[in-house]
């Protein structure tokens, strides 16, 4: 066989060795973890923006939260996955968002909020398997973990960021009493 005559057939083995290469990645990521695709992307094809501010992924979370105990409630375990991936996804951009010079953060909350945040996002393993395996006290206790980890988030945030429990509370009667004296 001539040099010429190599050529090509090099060529073709080297493809060959990429594909498979590739294909030994892909694998390789898929089994590292849950793929997203498996139970569908965030939501149930529901849109999913990255939250740009502290206050707006302490929202995006408590919503998620929100959605995880009425799916509890509904013994529907087996879509716990979807929310719990957004909070995963969201809870690491918390320390970044929390950096942000109008974050309304102080500075040296950003370490605690770090550690919760990672903390936090590393619970979507634990709460998407109890989830798929129709471990109702699992996914009850995982979730409840999630919220306790939450709230040291949610103290974080200030009052001028827009937070929006801060206008939910009902017991700021207060100030309804107040307009009642003028």
């Amino acid at each position: 066989m001539t040099a010429r005559q190599r050529l090509p057939v090099a060529r073709t083995m080297l493809a060959v060795a990429a594909v498979a290469f590739g294909l030994i990645l892909i694998q390789g990521c898929a089994q590292d973890g849950h793929d997203d695709s498996e139970h569908g992307q965030h939501g149930a094809g529901e849109p999913f923006t990255e939250p740009q501010s502290y206050a707006a992924a302490v929202n995006v979370i408590h919503a998620q939260l929100e959605k995880i105990e009425r799916l509890i409630a509904a013994r529907q375990l087996d879509k716990v996955h979807a929310e719990a991936a957004i909070i995963r996804d969201v809870a690491e951009t918390m320390a970044q968002l929390a950096l942000k010079t109008d974050s309304g953060v102080p500075r040296e909350a950003v370490k605690e909020i770090n550690l919760t945040a990672t903390d936090l996002a590393a619970k979507f393993g634990p709460i998407d398997e109890a989830g798929d395996s129709g471990d109702l006290a699992g996914t009850q206790r995982v979730y409840d973990e999630m919220v306790a980890l939450f709230e040291t988030l949610e103290k974080h945030v200030g009052p001028e960021s827009g937070h929006a429990d801060d206008d939910d509370h009902d017991d700021d009667d207060d100030d309804h009493d107040d307009d009642d004296d003028d």
